[in-house]
């Protein structure tokens, strides 16, 4: 049995927090239907064992003028990645940026509030030496970038 498997109980607090990570532990021990100490217990457990890494909040970019959220597929010269992942952070507006195995080399995730800044951001992207091709998709639905996407079943 792995050491970081979970149980029906740790499963359900998991889900409950990637819901409202503020919910209080009186609250999710109501829900469950155990005692405050053992959600207290379980989840002290749960984050030394590095399952529960911190908490979030989830951010609507339409609510605060940043209208368009762009994923970017970067394929890249081997052996560049690292140079071009280090160039790419530093571009206004990612949230996400990481190495990746498939179709690219590396994918990111940024926010921007027009058209225009997406293409500037492609552009700045392309025009690296290392960069082979740059793919850019915008999301057209309101998605949720947060832990309550992740499935634990």
């Amino acid at each position: 049995m792995s050491e970081n498997k979970i149980n029906p109980l740790e499963s359900q607090i998991l889900r409950l927090l990637q819901g409202d990570a503020r919910k209080s532990f009186t609250e999710i021990a109501t829900q469950c239907q155990v005692s405050t100490d053992t959600i207290t217990h379980r989840f002290h457990a749960m984050k030394k064992k590095g399952i529960i890494r911190g908490t979030t909040i989830v951010i609507d970019p339409k609510q605060i003028e940043k209208k368009y959220l762009v994923f970017i597929g970067i394929q890249v010269t081997h052996p560049y990645s690292n140079q071009v992942l280090t160039m790419v952070k530093k571009i206004p507006g990612m949230c996400v940026v990481t190495r990746a195995i498939g179709r690219y080399d590396i994918e990111a995730i940024a926010i921007q509030e027009n058209i225009e800044k997406i293409g500037l951001t492609k552009s700045t992207i392309s025009d690296f030496q290392q960069v082979k091709n740059v793919d850019i998709d915008i999301l057209v639905d309101k998605p949720l970038l947060c832990p309550k996407n992740f499935e634990l079943e």
